[in-house]
């Protein structure tokens, strides 16, 4: 009765380590020589059953896992350890190889003395595999992350915490990676709204809720530089954490460009000061606003056609050049100086009144009589005149009132001749020499 109980025992545990997804066997205490393996062990090392009987395990080692596999082996021998678990790499009977997670437990007799080692292997071959192409692709990925000339921030999704920087980052700001982790992004901006630490968490908080987010962003560097920043937002998960994806992109030049090309867009080349459609622009924007009393004052350049005629365009400039600075230099910053023709400007006046105007064409005679007395090689006059709105009813004739009383001016003095005869050279006259007219306004 007792045989057979122990037959079946014998039996129930053959047959669970047939069904075993682990290799195992078991070896002497001398040579290591396998005395039992199960069918997993034998297909793991591709023979049969009973090919193992007998061989010694170092056989199935690969090569370059023999020195530690006889290490492990004598530790066990001389009782430093009793338990192995370790990656081994292995090799079978047709010359393929794999890898497996090793675990050698040491058997002992009831005096303490080792009988044998049981071995089980299971096979990780694949998932090694899968570990190796998850690394390349991680490679790759900071590879590319580090490579792109883009600086690259990786933001907590909820604090807006930085958690990733690429080596972009520390170029365009100018900080080292170890400085970066200690920082917000207010440290990276001009910090005041919008461009503040709460303005870049909203827009975080944006690309999270609701999709990829796009903007402008004046951006910071370690010297205090402020710059002009593309920033692209995109919300993503990695490693099981809400992240959002910050790439951002220097576009300084194009913002300068912008710059340069509004600058054009608005002002007359020749002069530096406002053109016709930018007057135009700003005298609809008066009529629309509340800042009456308008005025405005109208002024002809004398001469201008005889001079070109006389001396050439550059002389011509030149004259022109000049006229525009006594404008210029006569008016407060806010007013809205500009050259509507070629010998034509205007001056747009808001909150100001007959008498302000009055005082302000008196100054540009003054300023006329000076230059002219500094630089007798030129003589520049202007034909002037001035009209007010108080209501925006009284805009509508606004500028061809100042222009009747231009005229007026203009044809109550002879500027032809006596422009010419004064004209005597240019040699002698730079519109851009600095004078003490141009000084004292």
């Amino acid at each position: 009765m007792m045989e057979r109980a122990l037959r079946d025992r014998e039996q129930q545990l053959q047959a669970v380590l047939d069904m075993s997804q682990a290799g195992i066997l078991m070896t002497n205490a001398n040579r290591w020589t396998i005395s039992y393996a199960n069918k997993r062990m034998a297909e793991l090392f591709g023979c049969a059953l009973s090919e193992l009987d007998g061989t010694a395990f170092l056989d199935y080692v690969h090569p370059s896992e023999i020195e530690r596999a006889k290490l492990d082996m004598h530790m066990m021998v001389t009782g430093e350890v009793e338990k192995i678990k370790a990656e081994r790499r292995f090799v079978s009977k047709e010359g393929g190889e794999f890898w497996g997670n090793l675990t050698a437990q040491s058997l002992v007799n009831g005096d303490g003395t080792l009988q044998g080692v049981m071995v089980t292997v299971y096979d990780n071959t694949e998932l090694r595999n899968k570990e190796m192409s998850l690394s390349i692709v991680e490679n790759n990925y900071w590879e590319i992350f580090n490579a792109t000339n883009d600086a690259v921030f990786v933001h907590d999704a909820y604090t807006g915490a930085i958690v990733e920087a690429n080596k972009s980052v520390e170029k365009m700001y100018g900080y080292s990676r170890e400085e970066i982790f200690f920082m917000n992004v207010n440290d990276f901006s001009s910090g005041e709204p919008p461009y503040s630490l709460d303005d870049a968490i909203s827009w975080i908080r944006k690309a999270t809720e609701e999709g990829p987010q796009s903007y402008e962003w004046l951006g910071r560097k370690s010297s205090g530089e402020l710059f002009w920043a593309e920033v692209s937002l995109t919300a993503s998960h990695i490693g099981g954490e809400g992240r959002v994806l910050s790439v951002m992109r220097d576009i300084s030049d194009r913002k300068e460009i912008e710059k340069k090309l509004q600058y054009l867009s608005s002002h007359d080349s020749l002069t530096g000061l406002y053109n016709r459609s930018f007057f135009e622009t700003e005298l609809e924007r008066a009529v629309k606003g509340r800042r009456y009393p308008v005025s405005v004052i109208v002024a002809d350049l004398d001469g201008l056609k005889q001079v070109n005629d006389t001396h050439g365009h550059e002389a011509g400039d030149a004259l022109i050049r000049s006229a525009a600075k006594i404008l210029n230099c006569a008016f407060r910053s806010e007013d809205l100086v500009a050259r509507t023709g070629g010998d034509e400007f205007v001056v747009l006046l808001l909150e100001a009144d007959e008498q302000k105007s009055s005082a302000l064409q008196k100054r540009i005679r003054e300023a006329e009589m000076r230059l002219n007395s500094e630089n007798g090689a030129v003589q520049v006059r202007l034909s002037m005149g001035s009209a007010t709105a108080h209501m925006p009813s009284d805009m509508g004739t606004l500028i061809s009132e100042a222009d009747k009383r231009m005229y007026e001016d203009k044809s109550s003095h002879k500027q032809g001749g006596n422009m010419l005869s004064s004209y005597r050279s240019l040699a002698t006259f730079s519109p851009d020499r600095p004078s003490s007219l141009l000084l004292d306004f």
